[in-house]
């Protein structure tokens, strides 16, 4: 039986598999972020990229201590794009591939640095929000270069937690395949990234491919011991904004 690889379909879990030569019994899923813990829950033989704050939901699954994605600066799979003109927000929109991640973290970056209490609420698309606040999340930003006038999501969120974003953690209900992935492919991931990305990611424009080239560096797929300390604090926040009502404990393998 072939062990399933899910991740999310976007620029950064598609780099993060081109770094490693997966043998034929490994099987490569794309899903929505916000489905993936649901899906390792109920198969025992899978893995899967899922979003940090799933794990708020879904704290019998494993963590990987070793791999996972992790930002620590400008480069980000979301970004805030503020509406002209406004003195102050009590809305933003969020739409793509939006998680647990962005539902929860916009809310208390909002508080934190501004003291507002900002409503996220889902939109279908980014045409029907234009002239409003937004949070893009996926490849859309990329794709039409929408990012030059957004905010760094990874950013802001580094600045709250004082560590790095760990955007998507590697987790599975099988503590056995975790640490069998992490063995084979760990070294792998060392190696560095690519310097182009021009065969990977043919629908982006070359803008966005320079910027993603240039900032590659800031991504991170082999852990370190502060980007365990940076999960670890993201997942405290919604407790300090009271969220949820007690901490978790991460079942780190």
């Amino acid at each position: 039986m072939k062990t399933r690889i899910i991740t999310p379909d976007n620029i950064f879990s598609k780099i993060f598999i081109s770094e490693i030569n997966l043998p034929n019994d490994f099987q490569i899923e794309l899903q929505p972020a916000s489905l993936i813990s649901q899906i390792l829950i109920k198969d025992n033989n899978a893995i899967g990229l899922m979003p940090t704050m799933d794990l708020l939901s879904s704290k019998e699954l494993f963590v990987s201590s070793e791999i996972g994605i992790s930002f620590n600066a400008l480069l980000s799979n979301s970004y805030i794009y503020f509406r002209d003109g406004q003195e102050t927000i009590d809305e933003i929109f969020l739409t793509g591939d939006v998680s647990s991640n962005e539902i929860i973290l916009s809310k208390i970056l909002f508080k934190e640095f501004y003291d507002l209490d900002v409503k996220p609420t889902l939109a279908k698309n980014i045409n029907s929000h234009e002239k409003d606040n937004l949070l893009i999340v996926g490849d859309e930003n990329y794709k039409n270069e929408h990012f030059l006038k957004g905010l760094s999501f990874s950013e802001e969120v580094i600045e709250l937690i004082s560590a790095p974003y760990i955007n998507f953690v590697l987790a599975s209900s099988s503590e056995k395949q975790i640490k069998e992935f992490a063995a084979k492919f760990k070294t792998e991931f060392k190696k560095g990234h690519a310097e182009n990305y021009q065969e990977l990611l043919k629908e982006l424009t070359p803008t966005s491919l320079d910027f993603i080239s240039v900032n590659i560096q800031h991504i991170i797929f082999d852990f370190e011991d502060q980007d365990l300390e940076g999960i670890k604090s993201l997942l405290q926040m919604p407790y300090y904004h009271g969220i949820i009502k007690d901490l978790i404990e991460i079942k780190f393998v």
